[in-house]
C-alpha cells in the first residue's frame, strides 16, 4: 500500500507541479452553479467566485452594484459584508401599511437612483435569508434592472469560500441621475391585489395560484404569522412545496443555501399540477417566499411565472370585507378535511 500512494503522488506531482495549490473543498462546493452554466432563461443565481471575479474586473461586467438586503438597519452589516456592498432594509421596497406589498415604482425607482442603480446597472444582490435578497432583487426587476444577480449560498456561502470581508459602513455612491426606462417596466410579472387575482381566475380557469407557504399554512392549521389571526388559503390555491415554515423555503434549497434547479423541484410540484408551460402565480403570506420560488423557474425559462405580491395576508383583509366573494379554503384539498369558507 505504501508504494502505491507513493506512485500515486509521485504522478500527482509530475501532472499538477510540485507547487500545486490543493483543492478547497468550500471552493468547489459553493462554484457548482457558476454563471458558466446554461440555463434556459436569465441567468439569476451565481457563485460566490462570480461575484468576486466580478469585484475584481475579471468579467466584462463593469457597471454593477451589490445591495445587502436584510430587515431592519445596517448593524450586522458593519460587522462584516462582500467589498462595496450597500445595505438596504427591505422596509425601502415595501411597507406594513400597504399590506407588505412592494412600495409604488416611483418610490423604489428613487431607492435605486439614490445608490446609483440604472436599468442598464447589473445589481448583485445578497443577504444571510435567500428570501430577503430575491425579495429586494424581485422589486428592482419589477421596477425595470434588466440584469438581477443573486448571490448563490448567500453571504454565509461568501464566507465559506474564504473570499474577503469588509467591515464598517458602506461608503458612498454617486448617484444616478435617469433610470433609462419607465416604471414598471417588468408589470406583467407582478400583481397585488386579491381583486386583480379573482379577475385572472375567472380569465383563466387553468391558472395555478401556487402557494410556497408550509403544509401547515397550507392545510390551515396554523396563519404563519403573528400579526394574521386567521388560517387557510385563497380558494383554488395549488401546494407548491417550499418551506417547512413561514420563516424559509427549505425545500427549495441544498443542504449548502444554495437553490435547487427547477427540474429538481418540478416532480414535488408536478403532483399539484405546476408544470413549466402552466401559468403560476407564486405567493406566500407576504411575498419573500414566493420571490424565491419566481426567480428559480424564471431562470429556468418558465415563460408563465408571476408573483402574487398581497399573498394571504391581503386575501384574508379582503375575505374579513366580503367573505363570499374572496373565499378561503382550508384542509387538504380532494381530503374529507377540505371546506370553503364563504
Amino acid at each position: 500500500m505504501l508504494i502505491l500512494s507513493t506512485l500515486f503522488l509521485s504522478i500527482a506531482l509530475i501532472i499538477f507541479g510540485a507547487n500545486a495549490k490543493p483543492v478547497n473543498a468550500a471552493d468547489s462546493y459553493y462554484a457548482q452553479k457558476d454563471d458558466t452554466e446554461q440555463t434556459d432563461g436569465p441567468r439569476v443565481f451565481v457563485s460566490p467566485h462570480y461575484v468576486n471575479e466580478v469585484i475584481n474586473n475579471k468579467t466584462d461586467v463593469k457597471d454593477y452594484k451589490i445591495f445587502e438586503a436584510s430587515y431592519g438597519n445596517d448593524s450586522t452589516f458593519k460587522k462584516g459584508h462582500i467589498p462595496g456592498a450597500i445595505h438596504v432594509n427591505t422596509n425601502s421596497v415595501e411597507s406594513e401599511k400597504n399590506q407588505w406589498n412592494l412600495l409604488s415604482a416611483k418610490q423604489i425607482r428613487k431607492l435605486l437612483l439614490k445608490n446609483g442603480v440604472t436599468s442598464k446597472t447589473t445589481l448583485i444582490v445578497y443577504s444571510t435569508d435567500i428570501n430577503a435578497a430575491s425579495r429586494v432583487a424581485f422589486a428592482a426587476f419589477w421596477v425595470g434592472v434588466k440584469n438581477i444577480k443573486i448571490v448563490d449560498g448567500g453571504y454565509n456561502g461568501w464566507k465559506k469560500t474564504d473570499l474577503k470581508v469588509q467591515k464598517g459602513a458602506a461608503k458612498s455612491v454617486k448617484a444616478a441621475k435617469k433610470f433609462g426606462t419607465k416604471v414598471p417596466a417588468n408589470a406583467q410579472y407582478e400583481v397585488k391585489t386579491p381583486k386583480q387575482m379573482l379577475k385572472l381566475q375567472k380569465a383563466d380557469p387553468d391558472l395555478k395560484l401556487a402557494s410556497t407557504r408550509s403544509w401547515k399554512e397550507f392545510t390551515g392549521k396554523t396563519s404563519g404569522y403573528s400579526y394574521i389571526k386567521d388560517k387557510g388559503e385563497p380558494k383554488g390555491a395549488v401546494y407548491a412545496k417550499s418551506s417547512k415554515t413561514s420563516a424559509d423555503v427549505a425545500y427549495l434549497l441544498n443542504k449548502n443555501g444554495t437553490v435547487k434547479s427547477a427540474d429538481q423541484i418540478a416532480p414535488t410540484w408536478e403532483k399539484a399540477g405546476i408544470e413549466p408551460t402552466s401559468n403560476i402565480y407564486f405567493y406566500c403570506g407576504t411575498g419573500w417566499r414566493a420571490t424565491t420560488a419566481f426567480f428559480i423557474t424564471y431562470q429556468a425559462g418558465w415563460k408563465n411565472v408571476h408573483v402574487f405580491d398581497g399573498g394571504w395576508y391581503a386575501w384574508d383583509k379582503a375575505h374579513q370585507k366580503d367573505a363570499s366573494k374572496y373565499q378561503v379554503q382550508v384542509g387538504n384539498p380532494g381530503s374529507k378535511d377540505f371546506k370553503i369558507l364563504k
